[in-house]
């Protein structure tokens, strides 16, 4: 858990920097593979639908 919250300010500023569902097709494609890959990596952590609010 750690390190999932060392990974916050890369995650904060990826959503704050990028639009993920840019026009340009190939584009949107990479980047839904990075949130993929990056929810991906966190559920090897924790199964984080078992957390309401």
């Amino acid at each position: 858990m750690k390190a999932l919250a060392e990974l916050r300010p890369a995650v904060d500023a990826f959503f704050d920097k990028v639009t993920v569902n840019a026009e340009d097709p190939a584009l949107r494609e990479n980047r839904l593979k990075i949130l993929a890959e990056l929810r991906a990596a966190t559920a090897t952590v924790a199964d984080f639908s078992k957390i309401e609010g």
